[in-house]
């Protein structure tokens, strides 16, 4: 029966049924939100480096670049997502850096006050005829 109605539409489901799998087959993967991670936790080391306080315009930039990968990734754009992760990670690490030099030359200033408060003190029990050196 090659003229038989009733395959005629049995083959063209058939047919319809292929091409929506082969459609869906070419259909892109969205991006994994787990590319995101790195960026998160740089961010998050920045913040409890002290960023917010001592490298405010580094952690807001990289603040700017995460939000720019989660904006690539809702556009399903994994290369972009990459690159603005990248980004974000190295700005959030210059910020921990910054933050972290920052702290440091705090804690110099602190060590430097106290040195010179000790030396008045010394001077003023002992007199001129104590030697010290200056600090450099």
């Amino acid at each position: 029966m090659p003229n038989d109605p009733m395959m005629s539409v049995l083959a063209r489901s058939g047919a319809v049924v292929l091409l929506g799998l082969a459609l869906a087959g070419c259909a892109t993967t969205p991006p994994d939100p787990a590319l995101l991670r790195p960026a998160e936790d740089a961010l998050a080391l920045a913040e409890q480096a002290g960023a917010r306080s001592r490298a405010p315009l580094e952690l807001e930039e990289a603040r700017g670049y995460y939000e720019n990968a989660t904006e690539a990734l809702a556009a399903e754009e994994p290369s972009a997502v990459a690159r603005w992760v990248e980004l974000a990670e190295v700005q959030a690490r210059l910020a921990i850096v910054r933050s972290q030099g920052a702290e440091a030359r705090d804690r110099l200033a602190e060590r430097r006050s106290e040195y010179e408060a000790l030396r008045d003190e010394l001077i003023d029990v002992f007199g001129d005829e104590l030697q010290l050196e200056d600090t450099p």
